[in-house]
């Protein structure tokens, strides 16, 4: 009985021990899973609540007795990479997708001089409603007040690549006029609730945006009034003549990018090594939020 009490009161005092060791290990585990489950709800991110989407009313414009308003609209969901299309405010080159809104814009300029007015855009609005991806716009046309006669609406832009997007676009816009003066009349910019996915499938969980940005430019041509009467430039000049067929002194802004067309089985990171340049360049410059690119795409290499 002496032998076994000793064996008793040792086996007694291991096997406690044994628990409160068990016992502490679970309880740094259960803090450890807290800690773990805590960063978690740090990393997720808040969920955005849509607000109501409320649509301009043209009628609360204020119009001079000549003024004439333009409105339109175009719908982005359902086409292919949906959040380029949204940007496509006159036609884009891959499917010639687009609101048109140059031609329409040019059409009421043209109209306001057929009235014997220099032509002027005084007004521009941009809306975008995100559950429905829907793009409008209200232009305002009239009567100059500043003594040009501003013939045409062009505008560059990116979806999610900012001005370091669309500043290398802007150089070539204006080359297509190279006898017009540009006047910036919008810099739209505007983070879109992003609501589907680039393939127009709705998102579970919205909780990011879509940065929207295009600069608006309007030109203005130094000829009417100057070299050529406003009667004559109406006859001569349709709204849709070309902007290197007008008259004038060309004059034209070096691009600060070269352009390449992608060839059968070139890549992103292969183009950047023989143009001397970083993939991350070429998807700046050219908005792309991915490495994809296509056989026959026009892209611009930065120098």
């Amino acid at each position: 009985m002496k032998k076994i009490a000793p064996l008793f009161f040792s086996f007694f005092f291991i096997s406690s021990l044994s628990f409160q060791l068990s016992a502490q290990i679970q309880t740094d585990t259960l803090n450890l899973d807290s800690s773990s489950i805590e960063i978690q709800k740090v990393e997720i991110r808040e969920k955005i609540v849509v607000p109501p989407f409320c649509l301009l009313n043209p009628d609360t414009l204020r119009l001079g007795p000549h003024d004439e308003v333009i409105c339109d609209s175009y719908v982005a969901l359902g086409i292919p990479s949906a959040y380029d299309a949204l940007h496509s405010f006159n036609a884009r080159v891959a499917d010639h997708f687009g609101g048109y809104i140059n031609s329409k814009v040019n059409k009421g300029l043209e109209d306001i001089r057929k009235k014997g007015f220099n032509s002027d855009l005084k007004q521009l609005y941009i809306q975008i409603n995100p559950l429905t991806l829907t793009v409008y716009w209200t232009a305002v046309v009239g009567p100059s007040e500043d003594g040009r006669c501003y013939v045409r609406l062009d505008s560059r832009g990116s979806a999610g690549g900012g001005m370091g997007a669309v500043t290398p676009q802007l150089a070539r816009m204006h080359n297509l006029y190279p006898t017009l003066t540009p006047v910036r009349m919008l810099d739209f910019n505007e983070d879109v609730i992003q609501c589907f996915d680039w393939n127009s499938r709705p998102l579970d969980y919205v909780c990011r945006y879509v940065n929207i940005r295009q600069v608006f430019y309007k030109y203005a041509d130094p000829q009417v009034g100057a070299a050529i009467t406003l009667a004559e430039y109406v006859e001569k000049y349709p709204y849709a003549t070309r902007g290197e067929e007008l008259p004038g002194v060309k004059k034209y802004v070096k691009p600060s990018y070269r352009k390449y067309k992608v060839k059968l089985g070139d890549t992103l990171s292969g183009i950047a090594v023989k143009q001397r340049t970083t993939v991350a360049k070429i998807k700046k410059a050219n908005g792309l939020r991915s490495d994809f690119i296509r056989e026959g795409q026009i892209l611009k290499i930065p120098k």
